[in-house]
């Protein structure tokens, strides 16, 4: 690997690394499974899902739920479905406009020399939108998400920014999983990962670099 700031190409998870909205995100889930008539176990079951694979699709997160949790009648699939996705949809749209930056992100990623993109689990068109009414959008060449597999988003940027040395900056398994896809380096910036303990172990195991903190450049001195 490479120190940080030796990189051509950096691409960012959103959600708690970018945004401290992973336990927003959570509790959106909640509600949205609760204003359906299933059991508090059943709504559990799916939030601990959904918890513990953050980076997936909301439409991954669904369809799992539908497939393997949820008791629900092949006649209401189509309405359940459609419910969730609505309801947790409109409840992003709301929190992303109210959820902090991580402490000194901004900082960082103006100190950074290289290109920088978004590879997001979160829906694109959604995505985009809330970075362009916060001004994010400014500091990245593209926001990209799903429905689209992030590592078939880490695929399309590296193609298109040839020969580059990049690095995914992420928080969950599938980040990990979608840079190493890729055979590009990645690092963890764990403060608000849902999985600190699993991303420790996968650190430990795959030599990768855990960020407890943001690190910025003043006056040519690290901090």
């Amino acid at each position: 690997m490479h120190p940080i700031y030796n990189y051509d190409l950096y691409i960012f998870d959103c959600d708690g690394v970018i945004l401290d909205s992973n336990a927003l995100k959570v509790q959106a889930m909640r509600e949205a499974l609760s204003a359906l008539p299933f059991t508090p176990e059943l709504i559990a079951e799916c939030v601990d899902y959904f918890a513990n694979n953050f980076g997936k699709s909301r439409f991954h997160h669904v369809a799992h739920f539908l497939e393997y949790i949820l008791n629900v009648e092949e006649i209401d699939r189509v309405y359940v479905e459609q419910k969730l996705l609505a309801d947790f949809s409109n409840q992003c749209r709301t929190l992303y406009l109210t959820a902090e930056l991580t402490p000194n992100f901004l900082e960082f990623i103006e100190s950074l020399p290289g290109r920088k993109y978004v590879a997001s689990g979160s829906e694109q068109s959604e995505l985009r939108e809330v970075f362009k009414n916060r001004g994010l959008d400014l500091h990245f060449i593209k926001v990209y998400g799903s429905p689209t597999k992030k590592s078939d988003l880490i695929k399309k940027i590296i193609s298109k920014e040839s020969n580059a040395t990049a690095v995914m900056i992420g928080d969950a398994v599938s980040d990990f999983e979608a840079s190493k896809s890729n055979n590009i380096d990645f690092y963890c910036y764990i403060p608000y990962s849902n999985v600190v303990e699993r991303m420790q172990m996968l650190s430990e195991d795959n030599n990768f670099e855990v960020l407890e903190q943001w690190p910025i450049i003043i006056n040519n001195t690290k901090v």
